[in-house]
């Protein structure tokens, strides 16, 4: 399958500009999209999830803050594609990127905060000396108390994707 974002990725440890630009084109962004996603279930690399993570946030704020395109579609695919990879150590970057905007609040599913599971997600916040932690402990056990993540695996599953990818 052709996946020029991770193929780049993989030859450079570059993140390509053009392919880069398909991701976060909102015409071109759902097609991109379900071709990385099909890529990475391949080829899974978790550097490159969390380089892209990195470089979409950064693009996403500037362009917030300084009246520019933004959209929440690609930093959604970039979490998801960290949450397939079930490293708890991830959870603090992904509820900082729930955090970016109002925006962001909304539409950055909290089931990807808790990827890893809700209570190694909570222990493992638990021991993190960061008020972004504690505030993101505080908001999974109100989600869990309501139930948000009753189906956390299904969440995850190739079977039911979410409607953004």
């Amino acid at each position: 399958m052709d996946c020029p974002l991770l193929a780049a990725y993989e030859a450079t440890g570059q993140l390509s500009e053009q392919a880069l630009a398909e991701l976060t084109d909102e015409e071109d962004s759902s097609e991109a999209g379900k071709r990385l996603y099909h890529c990475f279930r391949q080829r899974p690399n978790i550097a490159f999830a969390r380089a892209l993570l990195t470089t979409l946030s950064t693009r996403y704020v500037h362009g917030y803050t300084h009246g520019g395109p933004t959209t929440t579609q690609g930093l959604r695919l970039a979490g998801y594609l960290i949450g397939l990879h079930g490293d708890v150590r991830d959870a603090l970057a992904l509820w900082r990127t729930k955090q970016l905007t109002f925006d962001t609040a909304c539409e950055f599913d909290i089931q990807m905060v808790a990827f890893a599971g809700i209570d190694p997600t909570i222990a493992y916040l638990q021991t993190l000396p960061d008020p972004d932690a504690a505030a993101a402990v505080d908001y999974l056990q109100q989600c869990q108390a309501a139930g948000d993540f009753d189906d956390l695996h299904a969440y995850f599953s190739p079977d039911n994707l979410p409607y953004w990818i």
